[in-house]
């Protein structure tokens, strides 16, 4: 969606537009009024599954390893060929001026490894930064920095010990591909890129001398963000008389087991009559059980909800956060999965909120954050020196900028 969303702010600007994604999303991008082409059938990412029964019992860490690995086989590296296959066919017959591609989009890679004439590639980071660096812990351990410490070995342990067998797997879909192998680690090709711009601003993320100078920090992309949203669910009323709104959500990917977050939740707090809960089940078959200080939609409007909300409990989808504090809002994050765990150590290390530390946190941890984040004034401070750096961001004008640069 953000990338959708970019697209039509570029548009607005005068440039042509054309998306290449899933067949499932040809209806939201045509609504944009954005021309499509469909990636094939096989070019799939489907929701992560919760971490089995053994799993869960094993340290964090490990947990995290055998999830992120996971993770960097069917998002970056089994697409990969199919991507650059329909990449190649869009630019043959539409030549563009540019490539704004998505850090999952791998498919690009092959023309950045190649030698043939290109436009250029700008990476489009949706996530926290993925790039390795001495100052912070390798990307998916979600490890908070600790000053004075010089993590590249832990890196070069992790990269080339650890997560051998991935890259391995990397470079065997890049030579499948017809291209040569990655001469970076797989979360830090983006380096090979001609600019990256992250979605965010830089006050979220670890602080680090050494980023490569094609990394701009241009602020999230925001949906409906200043607009007056139609259709309200008919509870909307019960909001402007509650003493607090807390809102809990797995946003729109990750929710195919409710029982993770908002069951949790929803118990945690059924018994507070001062809190109205709001919950945005992402999907419309969703049941719950729903205490009578609850409110449950499939889907609600955050322009409208936001300045509403004293709380909201989520599983670190970065967009959704993003949202939150662009409106000053702290947090409570249960995540380990995807990229999710490190948006949790974020926020936990900007100070805006808590990190549960798991995907699957129990009742009772879920009620005591929620009364830190709504009781200590200091995450609601953070989150709003959060909101004033994100309010000073022209994300779509930075992005248009960078596109030109690089085409200079």
């Amino acid at each position: 969606m953000p990338m959708l969303d970019i697209g039509v702010g570029l548009r607005e600007l005068g440039h042509h537009v054309t998306v290449l994604t899933g067949a499932g999303y040809t209806g939201p991008v045509r609504a944009a009024g954005l021309s499509m082409r469909a990636l094939p059938a096989e070019v799939r990412l489907d929701p992560p599954s919760a971490a089995p029964a053994a799993l869960r019992r094993l340290p964090v860490q490990l947990r995290r390893f055998w999830l992120g690995r996971a993770e960097l086989d069917t998002v970056f590296a089994r697409p990969l060929g199919a991507q650059s296959r329909s990449l190649a066919a869009a630019l043959r017959d539409l030549p563009a001026d540019a490539v704004l591609a998505d850090i999952t989009f791998t498919g690009v890679l092959p023309m950045l490894l190649g030698d043939a004439p290109r436009p250029p590639v700008v990476v489009c980071n949706v996530g926290p930064l993925t790039l390795s660096g001495a100052e912070v812990p390798p990307f998916g351990m979600a490890r908070r920095p600790e000053p004075g410490v010089d993590y590249r070995p832990m890196t070069t342990v992790a990269h080339r010990v650890i997560m051998r067998g991935s890259q391995r797997r990397f470079d065997r879909a890049l030579a499948a591909a017809g291209s040569r192998s990655s001469p970076v680690f797989i979360s830090d090709w983006p380096r090979l890129a001609d600019g990256i711009v992250q979605l965010s601003v830089e006050d979220f993320e670890y602080p680090r001398s050494d980023l490569p100078p094609s990394v701009e920090f241009v602020g999230p992309v925001l949906p409906g963000k200043g607009k007056v949203d139609k259709g309200l669910p008919d509870w909307w009323p019960d909001l402007h008389g509650a003493e607090a709104v807390v809102h809990v959500t797995q946003g729109t990917f990750d929710n195919t087991d409710l029982g993770q977050l908002i069951a949790p939740t929803l118990e945690a707090l059924a018994e507070r009559e001062d809190l109205l809960v709001v919950v945005s089940t992402g999907r419309p078959d969703a049941r719950l059980s729903v205490p009578a200080n609850a409110r449950v939609a499939d889907w609600v409007p955050y322009s409208a909800l936001m300045p509403m909300v004293g709380a909201m409990v989520t599983n670190g989808g970065y967009g959704g956060v993003q949202y939150a504090l662009s409106h000053g809002v702290p947090l409570v994050v249960a995540g380990e999965t995807s990229d999710k765990a490190e948006v949790a150590a974020r926020v936990e290390h900007t100070g805006v909120g808590v990190d549960l530390g798991t995907s699957t946190p129990l009742a009772a941890s879920i009620g005591a954050a929620v009364d830190r984040v709504l009781g200590d004034g200091r995450y609601r401070e953070a989150a709003a020196g959060l909101r004033r750096a994100i309010e000073a961001t022209t994300p779509v004008d930075s992005i248009a900028n960078v596109l030109k640069r690089c085409g200079e």
